[in-house]
């Protein structure tokens, strides 16, 4: 029986990826990215679990690459195209709209690449990794749809309303799926850039505390904190790699 658990909390992963995709499209945004979140957290638990009841397989790791390219790869991807659609869009579709569905398409390559070439057990990845591309497409739509709700101005919620973010930053999202550039793995061992960022985490914390705007909901401030922790995370990854 203990050999099916690993399989089973990758599912869950995957229906959290589901519920998301549905919650995309109904404009259910922060609900959407909670979903993710959600799913982010079996994503690291099934390979944990699996290990420690060593119960690792060949369709284990399938079954977590499919489950991860609909709720890191879909579920972001309807995020930003729903949004960019309702915003841009009234009476006439415009093409950048479907510039983030892109996004599926790169995180599928991102994925078998993985499956074929990658180590688990590395301490770096080739390449962003789909959770992590996941968080910053996802949260800052939903940073986004909180502040709207609570009419509250901010700079984010302003370049989420151009013709040009979401489409730009789809693009980049997709170029850093695909590339080669080293990005340190968040599992195993913790390392000196572990606790560069974790310390850049508590930091964030009061920032946002500071500046956010008030009154939006709890969602808010986390998807905020988790936009900028994983762009953090970029930086640190482009920064690594120029040395």
């Amino acid at each position: 029986m203990k050999k099916y658990l690993p399989s089973l909390v990758t599912c869950l992963n995957l229906m959290c990826g589901v519920c998301a995709c549905i919650l995309a499209l109904w404009g259910y945004f922060y609900q959407a990215y909670c979903f993710i979140l959600a799913g982010a957290v079996f994503d690291l638990c099934d390979g944990a679990l699996a290990r420690l009841l060593e119960a690792t397989s060949a369709m284990g790791k399938e079954l977590d690459s499919l489950s991860d390219l609909v709720t890191f790869g879909m579920a972001p991807a309807l995020m930003l195209f729903t949004w960019y659609f309702k915003i841009n869009c009234e009476g006439t579709p415009n093409p950048l709209a479907f510039v983030p569905l892109l996004l599926v398409a790169f995180s599928a390559l991102r994925l078998a690449r993985f499956n074929v070439s990658d180590s688990g057990c590395a301490p770096y990845f080739n390449g962003l990794p789909t959770p992590a591309c996941a968080m910053i497409g996802a949260s800052v739509v939903a940073y986004g749809h909180c502040c709207t709700l609570a009419s509250a101005p901010s700079a984010i919620l302003a370049l989420l309303g151009s013709s040009w973010f979401i489409p730009v930053l789809a693009a980049v999202l997709c170029i850093l799926l695909i590339c080669r550039i080293p990005m340190f793995s968040l599992k195993g061992k913790p390392g000196a850039k572990h606790y560069i960022l974790a310390a850049g985490a508590v930091i964030l914390v009061a920032v946002i505390a500071a500046v956010a705007p008030r009154g939006i909901p709890f969602a808010g401030y986390l998807a905020l904190f988790t936009f900028i922790l994983f762009c953090v995370y970029v930086l640190l990854g482009l920064v690594a790699s120029g040395k």
